[in-house]
């Protein structure tokens, strides 16, 4: 058995890559070619959360068993990152052995790569303003995704740390000087004229209704994958076109969609899979806002995991 740590994943992975690999991941889960029952999720009584998401992939360069399994604590102090945890995978090696991947990499680089491959379908190609509401490890990796996509002038941040919010502020401009760059206190201010909209907070209130939405827009919600936590309100279900990662896991793990169900806002089970749209052929409709609500697949990860195996061994043998 052998470990993949943060470095192998990074030097593996890059955006491009991301992008190729969350397309191959939706397809197989939309077509029936993946195995995944629902991420099974085990809260502790001080806020932390334990989930396992297994899954079997048929056919392709990805084929096999594999299992996630990671702790996930919004909590932490001084650290950076709220997920540890591992990615199994079975007869991933040359010999047949297991291997096992970083957990943390992988989340962090398949949940930003999803984001951008939906923002890559659904907004509109001149999209030059960006808000991205949160400061954690995923705000960061939706900036640099979203910024790789769509060539964006403007970005607006916003946080319910005021100086987490400005110390992300200040990590963009050192990489992307030339972008404009605006901290905001409120997010009502903060997405006005937005053309790109990402949720990427660990919030279990919602802050972000319909109301305040631009008339044209597209939005990435991430943050909230699991019950206890929210971001949307559920009258901005009502104003979208729906896209989803998985009808099956959406509807299970959001809270707010079920909120929305129960006030007549939308109909349950509504939305469409993003695996059903990678060929090109959506086209935008009237109500002018599209919604990317994502919570995460044991496909990505599998997907994601065994990419960095098999390039570690092609490099090897080479």
């Amino acid at each position: 058995m052998q470990y993949f740590n943060r470095e192998k994943v990074e030097s593996a992975l890059n955006i491009p890559l991301g992008l190729k690999l969350s397309k191959t991941a939706f397809e197989l889960h939309s077509s029936g070619h993946v195995e995944q029952p629902l991420r099974n999720i085990i809260p502790s009584e001080d806020g932390k959360i334990l989930g396992t998401m297994p899954a079997y992939i048929r056919k392709g360069r990805y084929a096999g068993f594999g299992v996630k399994s990671v702790l996930v604590d919004f909590e932490r102090v001084g650290k950076e990152q709220s997920h540890e945890g591992s990615i199994l995978l079975y007869s991933a090696l040359p010999d047949g052995q297991s291997a096992i991947v970083d957990a943390a990499s992988i989340t962090e680089l398949r949940t930003a790569a999803a984001s951008a491959l939906a923002t890559d379908i659904l907004a509109k190609q001149d999209a030059k303003r960006l808000a991205v509401l949160g400061t954690g490890v995923q705000a960061k990796a939706h900036l640099l995704s979203i910024l790789s996509i769509r060539p964006v002038e403007e970005v607006f941040l916003w946080g319910r740390n005021q100086e987490n919010t400005l110390a992300l502020e200040a990590w963009l401009k050192t990489i992307k000087p030339e972008i404009d760059i605006r901290v905001f206190s409120k997010v009502q201010e903060a997405v006005i004229g937005a053309d790109i909209i990402c949720t990427v907070t660990a919030s279990k209130e919602p802050f972000l209704g319909a109301q305040v939405l631009p008339q044209n827009c597209h939005i990435n919600a991430v943050g909230a994958s699991a019950p206890a936590f929210q971001e949307l309100m559920p009258d901005v279900y009502s104003s979208v076109e729906l896209f989803v990662d998985s009808l099956e896991s959406v509807w299970s793990a959001s809270r707010c969609l079920t909120l929305a169900e129960q006030q007549g806002l939308i109909k349950h089970n509504s939305g469409i899979e993003i695996g059903q749209l990678t060929n090109g052929c959506y086209t935008n409709t009237s109500k002018g806002r599209t919604l990317f609500k994502s919570v995460g697949l044991a496909v990505q990860d599998l997907v994601f995991a065994r990419e960095v195996v098999n390039q570690y061994y092609s490099v090897k043998n080479n």
